[in-house]
């Protein structure tokens, strides 16, 4: 804990990271591996040395050491994931895939969709030179003459890396490439920094990349090289005799800190301060020769500008190689930094001995790794070390090499450490790390039912993450966290799959279940409708799960409830609220699912399906679901009225009331549904208003409710069984949209001109009288309320309308059960393929399931079918916080293209490499050679610009030539005859 608050405006959250590297694919594998002490480097025996491809006189060369930090699989990439051809993506340098797919990952790791970032986005980035470029493109004949020289530099150019990245992610802040050789992945994060607290970029990704093409499996050691002669990377050890080559990449995200902590990032680690200079020449041996004032004062100047003093450090990871020069270098360095009286112990740690050299991106694996540590609250044990270096006994126990996994808490004050990365040729770097501030101990209380939903470009990618996070699943802590990164943090592809779960448990028995995941396949963007439903479905407590859990849906419900309590004297939406009962009401009925429960009156049903349509569609819309259009049922077109903004909240629960309270004054009746359509129920019993009764609702082609008095109503049902007809009496109270509530019309109609100031609606929605979008002239006339209250509702034609004008709108029901929805599949206008596009936001009477789970679960449909939802205003006050979870499954396939087969094996094989960087090649000649020989070795020599070397010449044979040259061109085999007679 910190003891001392201090102002952190100016620092910097790295908030998502990614890597690939030897032995370790993913930051997970990297962490692990790094925790148990295993190093990432190959190994190969003699026989895995031939079958990838080294000739065996290079493999049995005793001065051959068969160790590297490999990665596999550099010449596989998802180039359709990133929208290239596939010339495109064989002539591009493997560095720049590799990246690509990096950068991905650590973006996801970070919770940020690129497609929403608000702000600028820069790219700080920096590579090896295109040695594929080198050895296979230019090597390849065929691609060098058609695809030309200057076009392959191009695709290649390690200073085109940022800008490869900025273009592909469409990223338009600043995109710059860095190179300093080693120091090229901190220098890249430093500008990076740098670039966030100017404001020139809002968020950055910034990292490194050094691939060797061909990744050669081991060296050729020579005398004075800066190679291990055994393989074996031995940092700060008094046996440190040399590096081992190695190839890897790293990318992180970072943002500003105070902006991190308000999206509720996940923060790594907090960058405090940085510093890059050169070296000069005064203090440094060579070119090629680190100087130790030059890198005493880069930490220094890193230290000043994060505000700390060398006893507040706790550890450092170290830029050395292993080599004893750089070691001593190194450690001198840190000495004039920490050898004072204030320091008590820096623990001291690197990653080459793990990895390998990894050149330019070095120091983006060492500042990951310090990060993990201030993470997971650890710190990982060096590798290959068994005796500190002597320059280390100078300090006393001040300067200690981390040599077990060892607990890092946090204490009275922050952990900090320090990262150094030193470049050839004199540019350094130096990082100063925080720990990240702690989270906030107590949230508001989770969601009882959270949203999983995840998507690809391609089936297979999309099922092959479904399995990662269904394998990821046991890691998990905090299913909000997990729906959180989820939903805001992951680009929505074409391909989605989604579930709804209660609990950690509850999400593996849904991955492992084979009807709980649901999927779609490239939904286009599409637009909702709200289909707000009337009195009918309703029960108790039908919505008290959202009440609960739901703010935005409460306040609404209480709003609504105040108001209809002034003008009722009750509150009409108790029942809505309590705990589940099983009463259901007028429409399901209609569609024979009658119950035995006491009707209640106007007064209280009305109110409270008024305030459940409007409350849901209050909610939806604050989760950025925004309807095209409304439509609803009965009493439904008073919610959409207010929702569409035609009536304010308080007109429209006034108009519910007053005329519930009309309705209630009249005379009972009855209602019926009836299952065929208007013109055949005149046809089977004449005109219904002899019967005294009239149609109230079409709800379809064959689907009508006829409404009028008890008798009328029971004399229509006895002519129509004559035909063997049904009509299903319907348990209510009055005889809703009919004649019957005429006596009521003219009151209401006054009421309406005092009271009521209709506007044009902010959205369409359409009239239940005709079926079709409400108009200025029904809006502005006071008799439309009592036009609606006593004509039928014309549904059908709502139906067709929504179909024609509308055919790929999700249609979302806002109400109980699917009573609507059912209506719509059973119209001939709305196609089968629509379906799945009827998405039902509570569960019916008889639906077992929570409120709250069939709500997620219509997000989830919505969001299958193309609806774009805010997610952040989903988890509004809810501090959610972003979490690690398992990146895209990038489906990657081979594109290579290999140098032309104009050489020897031996002469392209790891060998061959070695030697060229010799002034000539050399050529070993042994046995007894006559002068005649020795003269046409020589000539040979000259013809094919080599160094001839006579075996028999040489101090120490043969085999001195090999460890001299560390391998050779070729053995000539020139015995003459004159030797073999001597012979």
């Amino acid at each position: 804990m910190t003891t001392q608050p201090r102002e952190t405006g100016d620092d910097i959250a790295i908030v998502g990271m990614a890597g690939n590297f030897p032995g370790a694919p993913d930051i997970g594998k990297f962490w692990a591996d790094l925790c148990a002490g295993r190093d990432g480097i190959t190994r190969m025996t003699r026989a895995e040395l031939l079958a990838a491809g080294v000739p065996p006189e290079v493999a049995d060369d005793p001065a051959f050491v068969p160790a590297a930090g490999l990665l596999p699989d550099i010449d596989r990439f998802d180039a359709d994931f990133f929208g290239y051809s596939r010339a495109d993506a064989e002539v591009l340098d493997p560095q720049h895939r590799l990246f690509l797919e990096c950068a991905w990952h650590a973006l996801e790791d970070a919770g940020v969709d690129p497609d929403k970032i608000e702000g600028l986005a820069g790219v700080f980035a920096g590579g090896a030179p295109s040695t594929y470029l080198l050895s296979n493109l230019l090597s390849n004949d065929v691609t060098a003459l058609t695809v030309g020289p200057d076009q392959l530099i191009l695709q290649n150019e390690k200073d085109l890396l940022a800008s490869r990245l900025s273009f592909a992610l469409d990223l338009t802040g600043p995109s710059v490439s860095v190179q300093s050789c080693s120091s090229t992945a901190l220098a890249a994060v430093a500008q990076g920094c740098s670039s966030l607290l100017t404001g020139e970029s809002d968020l950055v990704v910034t990292g490194s990349v050094s691939v060797v093409v061909p990744q050669e499996p081991g060296y050729l050691y020579r005398e004075g090289s800066r190679f291990a002669p055994d393989g074996i990377n031995r940092i700060l050890d008094a046996e440190a005799n040399g590096k081992v080559p190695g190839n890897g990449l790293g990318v992180i995200v970072l943002r500003r800190l105070e902006d991190a902590l308000a999206d509720g990032d996940r923060v790594y680690a907090v960058i405090r301060g940085w510093a890059i200079h050169h070296e000069g020449n005064r203090a440094r041996q060579g070119f090629n020769l680190p100087g130790v004032p030059g890198q005493a004062a880069v930490v220094a100047e890193a230290m000043a500008a994060a505000a700390v003093e060398p006893a507040e450090i706790d550890h450092v990871e170290v830029s050395t190689l292993g080599t004893p020069f750089g070691d001593i270098a190194e450690i001198s360095a840190l000495q004039k930094i920490f050898d004072v009286d204030s320091v008590e112990k820096v623990t001291l740690g690197s990653i080459d001995a793990n990895l390998g050299h990894i050149n330019q991106a070095g120091g983006i694996a060492r500042l990951i790794k310090a990060a993990l540590a201030l993470h997971h609250g650890k710190l990982p044990p060096a590798v290959n070390f068994e005796k500190p270096n002597p320059q280390l006994a100078h300090s006393g126990d001040k300067l200690v090499v981390q040599q077990d996994l060892a607990d890092w808490p946090r204490g009275e004050r922050p952990r900090l450490a320090g990262v150094s990365a030193y470049g050839f040729g004199g540019t350094d770097a130096h990082v100063v790390i925080e720990e990240a501030p702690e989270d906030v101990p107590e949230r508001p209380a989770a969601r009882p039912h959270h949203l999983l939903v995840w998507s690809a470009r391609t089936a297979e990618a999309a099922d092959a993450t479904t399995e990662r996070l269904a394998a990821n699943r046991p890691e998990w802590t905090d299913l909000a966290d997990v729906s959180y990164t989820l939903q805001a943090g992951r680009k929505a592809f074409e391909h989605r799959r989604m579930t709804v779960v209660s609990s950690l448990d509850d999400a593996g028995e849904a991955f492992a279940a084979e009807t709980r995941v649901v999927a779609e396949a490239g939904p286009p963007p599409r637009q909702t409708a709200f289909l707000l439903a009337g009195v009918g479905e309703q029960y108790r407590g039908m919505a008290g799960g959202l009440y609960n859990s739901e703010p935005e849906f409460k306040a609404a419900v209480d709003e609504c409830a105040a108001l209809f309590k002034k003008h009722l004297g009750t509150d009409p939406t108790e029942s809505l609220l309590g705990a589940r009962g099983g009463d259901g009401g007028d429409l399901a009925r209609l569609l024979g699912r009658a119950t035995d429960s006491e009707e209640a009156g106007p007064a209280v049903t009305q109110p409270a399906v008024f305030t459940l349509g409007y409350a849901l569609g209050r909610l939806l819309r604050a989760w950025g679901v925004e309807p095209a259009v409304l439509a609803g049922y009965s009493v439904g077109e008073f919610a959409a009225a207010a929702l569409s903004g035609a009536l304010t909240l308080e007109e429209a629960t006034a108009l519910v009331a007053f005329r519930a309270k009309l309705i209630e004054k009249l005379p009972p009746g009855a209602m019926a549904a009836v299952p065929v359509g208007a013109d055949e129920l005149a046809k089977l019993v004449g005109d219904v208003t002899a019967f005294g009764v009239d149609v109230a609702a079409v709800n379809g082609p064959r689907m009508i409710v006829v409404s009028g008095p008890v008798e009328g109503v029971e004399k229509l049902a006895a002519a129509l069984a004559e035909h063997g007809v049904p009509a299903r009496p319907l348990r209510t109270t009055h005889a809703f949209h009919s004649r019957s509530l005429r006596p009521a019309a003219a009151e209401l109609t006054a009421w309406a001109r005092q009271h009521l100031t209709p506007r044009e609606p902010d959205v369409p929605y359409l009239s239940n009288v005709t079926g079709a979008p409400i108009t200025a002239k029904q809006l502005k006339d006071p008799g439309y309320w009592a036009e609606h209250m006593c004509r039928p509702v014309r549904f059908a034609a709502m139906i067709e309308h929504l179909a024609s004008a509308a055919p790929d709108t999700v249609v979302v029901e806002l109400g109980a059960g699917q009573s609507l929805g059912s209506m719509f599949r059973g119209h001939p206008d709305f196609p089968q393929t629509s379906w799945p596009l009827l998405v039902p936001t509570l569960p019916g009477e008889a639906d077992p399931r929570p409120d709250t789970a069939v709500l997620a679960e219509a997000l989830g449909r919505m969001w299958l079918s193309g609806v774009d939802l805010d997610w952040r205003a989903y988890h509004a006050g809810r501090e959610p916080r972003k979490t690690t979870l398992p990146g895209y499954a990038f489906q990657r396939e081979r594109y290579w293209i290999e140098p032309t087969a104009t050489r020897s094996g031996a002469e392209v094989a790891l060998g061959a490499r070695a030697a060229s960087t010799a002034a000539a090649p050399v050529y070993l000649v042994e046995g007894e050679l006559d002068r005649t020989a020795r003269d046409l070795a020589t000539r040979l020599g000259d013809e094919l610009g080599a160094t001839v070397l006579f075996a028999d010449e040489q101090p120490g044979g043969a085999d001195a030539v090999r460890a001299a040259h560390g391998r050779l061109d070729g053995v000539l085999d020139l015995t003459t005859s004159e030797a073999k007679e001597k012979s």
